[in-house]
């Protein structure tokens, strides 16, 4: 019937391949299967998870109020006492915010904590849009006299030599 050894290995691998798409077929339906039980029973038990998901978060909300009474709120009440912190609204949101901690003072200006109050631009530039940029400031220095015009000459030969 085969006659040699190359049809063997090619019918072997046939039969090989064929029967990994049927094992495949056969556990994609068992996990379908599974999926629809799970949902189902999410479905079913909607209400249990509902409150299990507000005594977890009720009972977070009394360990936390619980540690302010004993220990934290001492801290944090020293922490608010510091002169450098007297006489200035605090701000604190956790996640619509984020967890941001802003202090404002009484100059109206407020200061977030740990941020750089220059903010860089992370955006690449155009080489071409810098020089404009650059050139646009020399003349700026030199019509408010900040630079003499040596100087604006010098520093605009340089400019358009490099």
């Amino acid at each position: 019937m085969l006659k040699n050894k190359n049809e063997i290995t090619s019918l072997v691998s046939s039969l090989f391949l064929a029967s990994s798409v049927l094992l495949f077929h056969v556990i994609l339906v068992v996990v379908m299967g599974i999926l629809v039980l799970f949902f189902s029973g999410i479905v079913n038990y909607i209400f249990w998870i509902f409150l299990g998901g507000c005594a977890l978060i009720g009972g977070a909300v009394y360990f936390f109020f619980r540690y302010m009474k004993k220990d934290g709120g001492q801290m944090v009440y020293q922490m608010l006492s510091l002169p450098e912190l007297k006489g200035k609204k605090i701000e604190v949101k956790l996640l619509g915010g984020l967890a941001s901690l802003k202090i404002a003072g009484d100059d109206a200006k407020s200061h977030v904590i740990d941020m750089d109050p220059s903010p860089t631009s992370r955006q690449l530039e155009d080489p071409r849009s810098i020089r404009l940029r650059e050139l646009t400031e020399l003349s700026r220095l030199r019509e408010k006299n900040l630079i003499t015009a040596e100087e604006y000459d010098q520093a605009k030969k340089s400019f358009f030599n490099n």
